[in-house]
C-alpha cells in the first residue's frame, strides 16, 4: 500500500501496475496487486496486511481487528454478474474483535440504475451505481454500494461494510487488470 503523496490520480498515473484506491479500516492510500491466482486476486498493504477479491468483489481481509475470512454465494454467480433486479444468498465468514469465529448468512438483492459518468482515479468512466441490500439471519439488515460497467458488468468501485459492525471498506480500481 503507497500512501497518498501528490495527489492519488498523479499517482496512479504513474504506477503501470494492477491497482486500487483503497480505504480498509484506519489505512488509506494506493494498492498494487501482489498476485492473481484463477478469479482471486490479492492485494498485499501495509504492515502484513491482506485484501483478497474474488471475481471483482470482496472476498477476504487479512491483518485488521476484524477480519473477513471467507466470502460465498452458494448460487455460484456473483450477483453483480446478474441482470438486475437480482436476489442472492451470501455466506460470511470473519473474526471478530474478540478473535471469535462467526458465520452469517444474508440474503441479498441488487438493484442497479442506469449508467452514468463516473469519477475513478485515472479519469471518468460510464458506469451503474448498484445498491445491494442483504438482511442477515441473525442481525440488521444494511446496505451496499457498487458501480459496476453496464456492458460486461466488472465492478469498478465498491464501499460496503461486509457484515453488521465491520470495518468499512471501500475500493476504486485505478488500473484494472482483466482484459
Amino acid at each position: 500500500m503507497l500512501p497518498q503523496r501528490n495527489g492519488l490520480p498523479a499517482q496512479a498515473a504513474e504506477i503501470p501496475y494492477a491497482s486500487l484506491s483503497l480505504r480498509m479500516g484506519g489505512m488509506q492510500g494506493l494498492a498494487v496487486m501482489g498476485a492473481q491466482v484463477g478469479g482471486h486476486s490479492y492485494w498485499p498493504l501495509a504492515d502484513g496486511m491482506m485484501l483478497a477479491l474474488h471475481g471483482g468483489g470482496l472476498y477476504a481481509t487479512s491483518g485488521l481487528e476484524q477480519d473477513l475470512m471467507a466470502t460465498h454465494y452458494p448460487d455460484s454467480i456473483l450477483p453483480w454478474q446478474l441482470e438486475t433486479p437480482a436476489r442472492f444468498q451470501l455466506v460470511r465468514h470473519w473474526r471478530n474483535a474478540e478473535g471469535e469465529l462467526e458465520r452469517g448468512v444474508a440474503q441479498g438483492t441488487l438493484e442497479c440504475a442506469e449508467a452514468e459518468p463516473t469519477r475513478l482515479p485515472l479519469g471518468e468512466r460510464l458506469l451503474q451505481r448498484c445498491v445491494q441490500h442483504l438482511q442477515w439471519q441473525h442481525g440488521p439488515s444494511q446496505r451496499s454500494k457498487l458501480w459496476r460497467d453496464p456492458h460486461d458488468f466488472t465492478l469498478w468501485a465498491v464501499d460496503e461494510r461486509p457484515w453488521p459492525g465491520a470495518p468499512r471498506i471501500h475500493w476504486q480500481v485505478a488500473r484494472h487488470w482483466w482484459e
